[in-house]
This record gives C-alpha cells, sequence and structure tokens, in this order.
C-alpha cells in the first residue's frame, strides 16, 4: 500500500497497576495515578477498557500489567480476567523476559502477548518465545526513552543504545512479524510520538511486517503523520480520554 494511503487503525490502551487503570505520563511510573476520563468515571480495567471500545467502535485493545513488568508477582487476577471475557485480539505485555514466560499464560484465542526490549535482555529469551509451541502471534515492542533503547542493548550485537533498527533486524530475524516501536519519554504528554523516522527505516527494509507504534498522540494529525511513516496501528490513550480525539473523525 502506498504510504500516503496507509490508515492506521486504532488500538486503546489501558496501563493496569494495583487493581485500577492509571494514567501513564513519561514513563515515570512511580508517578501514576488513577485514570481521570472523559468517557467513564469508573477506574476499574473492565469498564475503562468497554468505554475506549465503544467510543472506538474497535474490539482490539493493549494492556499493560505495570505490576507485572516491575516485577511485583505474576499476572494479576483482575488480567486474567480480562482475558477470559475479551470478545477480541488483547495485546499484552506483562513484563516477559527472565521474570514471566509466556507458556504460563491462560489459555485464550485473544491472547497476543507483547515482548519488549526493555525485560527481554538477550535475544535468546525472545528465540525461546518465538520458536516454542503456544501462541502464533506475538508483538515484540522496541522500547525507547527519547529515542534511546532501555534495556541490555549491549547483549543484542547492536552499535550502541541509539541503533533501534538494529534491534529491529534481530527481532524480525527470529521470526518476529509484529513490532511495536513505543517511546516512554512521549507517552501521556501529547507531543507527538517522534519515532516517524524510525518507522520508515523499519518499513522500508520489512515491507511485510506488522508496525504498531504508539506514545504521544493527541490528535487526528498525529494518526495520519504515523500511516504515512509506515504504521499499520496506533496505541493511544491519553487523547481518547482527555478528548481531544473524538468521533466520528472530524472531516
Amino acid at each position: 500500500m502506498d504510504e500516503q494511503l496507509r490508515k492506521p487503525r486504532l488500538i486503546p490502551v489501558i496501563d493496569v497497576m494495583g487493581g485500577v487503570v492509571v494514567r501513564a505520563i513519561a514513563g515515570r511510573r512511580e508517578g501514576y495515578r488513577p485514570v481521570v476520563s472523559n468517557l467513564t468515571r469508573a477506574t476499574d480495567p473492565f469498564s475503562v477498557a468497554a468505554a475506549l471500545l465503544q467510543t472506538t467502535g474497535g474490539s482490539e485493545l493493549y494492556v499493560a500489567d505495570l505490576d507485572a513488568i516491575m516485577g511485583r508477582g505474576q499476572l494479576s487476577p483482575t488480567i486474567n480476567q480480562l482475558l477470559a471475557e475479551s470478545a477480541g485480539p488483547v495485546w499484552l505485555d506483562a513484563g516477559f523476559g527472565p521474570r514471566h514466560d509466556i507458556l504460563d499464560l491462560p489459555a485464550s484465542p485473544h491472547l497476543r502477548p507483547v515482548v519488549g526490549f526493555e525485560t527481554c535482555r538477550t535475544p535468546d529469551f525472545l528465540r525461546d518465545f518465538t520458536f516454542s509451541p503456544g501462541p502464533q502471534v506475538l508483538g515484540f515492542s522496541i522500547d525507547l526513552r527519547g529515542g534511546e533503547l532501555i534495556g541490555n542493548w549491549s547483549q543484542w550485537g547492536v552499535a550502541d543504545r541509539q541503533d533501534a533498527i538494529g534491534v529491529a533486524r534481530v527481532a524480525v530475524s527470529l521470526a518476529v512479524r509484529t513490532l511495536i516501536v513505543l517511546d516512554l519519554a512521549r507517552v501521556g504528554t501529547g507531543t507527538g510520538c517522534g519515532t516517524e523516522p524510525l518507522l520508515r527505516a523499519i518499513r522500508d527494509e520489512f515491507p511485510h511486517i506488522e508496525l504498531i507504534a504508539g506514545g504521544g498522540v493527541q490528535t487526528w494529525a498525529d494518526i495520519d503523520r504515523l500511516g504515512e511513516a509506515g504504521a499499520d496501528a496506533v496505541l493511544i490513550a491519553s487523547a481518547l480520554h482527555d478528548g481531544t480525539i473524538t468521533f466520528p473523525r472530524p472531516s
């Protein structure tokens, strides 16, 4: 598809900590507070997810289990229940790597595990996930902060902490077919993703992979720019809660 015509689908995001949905801002997890939304007064994951999906008219959801990501335990009961009750795909980031194994997840036809560079310390972990029996659809998240890799980049055979395209090459060589590009410094800030050059580089080199982008989206123009850069889908949360992106899309 011509990059000018690419219209990314929207994937609402919920960040869950302590059993409630929190407002993620710039990756500073110690400062996250329960979400305040124009869409719902609730903060429980089920109500917030339902409000987001109803607003966007989709069925696909991205869930970050922050307690699991930060090593505070296994997958939370709330997330387990959300998976069990979901009617559509759920991309789940739960700190998979040395602490949690994808094979320990509950069986669900809707589960789409996300392995994040932040917690996947070496390519061996990703290799084990991609070549083991289990979920057929797996996403790999290239986690950045201010354009620099968050994680153990020196074990990935890349040049330096700015070599995100090198990490993408390793992931694709290990049979990953969905890449997620996320700059945590942009999350919840409404300042745009800032990852368009990286997205273009990945799309040019790997035209057939699924490419998802997120972090900092505030307007429909931001979404259009990400589509032009090669994104198939865009992660979105704050712009929906704040009402800077509304439906139907303004003409």
